[in-house]
């Protein structure tokens, strides 16, 4: 109980910051109070909202793979399920882009709820079917057995992201103008009003539910599953059923953050570990780290996409979120490389 007040203090906390934040109309500088106008209100509540919603997918994800790899590098973007998850929404967005071409914006009723939601099933897949391709080439090395090697899962996850990320490319290339116009500042990760919408919000947040409430009531098993699978099936665990769930949870919730974002690099890697490291406020324990991590990583991004906003209005350059979030999982991420070949 301590542990979910805290985080959710601290995430709401910075929610509100995030909130009061934001550049002067006409002049550089930035203007702090809550937005009273309701329409200031709506367009800088769906951008906060929307990294809320990926940062804390992502490190659920994270601490999931974590988990079931029983790997401290595993993470949603390194292993490139992120980016398969991408090319299933891209591959949506090719497929209908001729049925909603003619309604656009203007989109009413069930056509605007088909467009929102019919990306989060190919989302899914793409996310499902490449931790299945991750997993499979990765503990193919080792000959079967629990484990994984970080390099070998480093290597393989380095492949399958690249190759997804020339699907990606001659996916958009294959529409008439191209999907996106922005896809290099896409494929980094981006959140943006202007994109998104109440309708992809409520989507993405069921759609990490459904993968995260399963998740959760599986955290008691989690701590036995880290174990090798004999052990773990001495102790009443059944392994492969738990694997199954695992893959089928991190992915949906891959693709829950993917819907408004692309794929946002190391959010379920540098989160997970530092709520591990704060035992008053976290600890190993999954039934505690599966609440403090995904709500950090929540707290984390909105601070991150905040930042990137400020440094627009600043005109300190134009970037995406997900610039940020690289910049501070790299060297994290080659600090626990090391330290786990060490």
């Amino acid at each position: 109980m301590k542990v979910l007040l805290v985080w959710t203090g601290i995430a709401v906390g910075i929610f509100f910051l995030c909130m009061s934040v934001s550049g002067k109309v006409g002049a550089v500088g930035i203007d702090w109070g809550w937005p009273h106008d309701p329409d200031l209100r709506d367009v800088r509540m769906r951008p906060v909202l929307a990294a809320a919603i990926v940062g804390f997918a992502l490190s659920a994800a994270g601490v999931t793979l974590q988990a079931l790899l029983r790997n401290p590098l595993a993470d949603p973007y390194v292993l490139g399920i992120s980016s398969g998850s991408t090319v299933g929404v891209m591959a949506w967005l090719l497929a209908t882009s001729t049925m909603f071409a003619a309604g656009g914006e203007t989109l009413q009723g069930a056509a605007a709820w088909l467009a929102a939601a019919g990306q989060s099933l190919p989302a899914v897949i793409g996310a499902m079917l490449t931790c299945v391709i991750v997993f499979a080439l990765a503990r193919s090395r080792l000959g079967g057995g629990g484990g994984i090697q970080p390099v070998t899962l480093l290597l393989v996850g380095a492949v399958v992201s690249s190759m997804n990320a020339a699907l990606l490319m001659v996916l958009n290339s294959l529409a008439p103008h191209g999907l996106r116009a922005d896809i290099g500042t896409f494929l980094l990760g981006s959140i943006s009003e202007s994109v998104l919408s109440w309708r992809m919000l409520i989507v993405a947040a069921s759609v990490l539910l459904a993968g995260f409430v399963p998740t959760l009531l599986s955290a008691a098993a989690l701590n036995i599953g880290v174990l090798s699978d004999t052990e773990a099936t001495s102790l009443g665990i059944n392994v492969q059923r738990l694997r199954v769930l695992c893959f089928v949870c991190a992915s949906v919730m891959t693709g829950g953050a993917i819907l408004l974002s692309g794929p946002i690099g190391f959010v379920g890697l540098i989160c997970p570990h530092i709520c591990r490291r704060l035992k008053w406020i976290g600890g190993a324990d999954h039934r505690t780290l599966l609440i403090s991590a995904p709500l950090c990583g929540a707290a984390f991004l909105m601070l991150a996409n905040s930042a990137v906003n400020v440094a627009i209005t600043l005109k300190m350059g134009q970037f995406p979120v997900g610039v940020v979030t690289a910049l501070c999982g790299g060297p994290f991420f080659l600090y626990l490389l090391k330290r786990s070949a060490r």
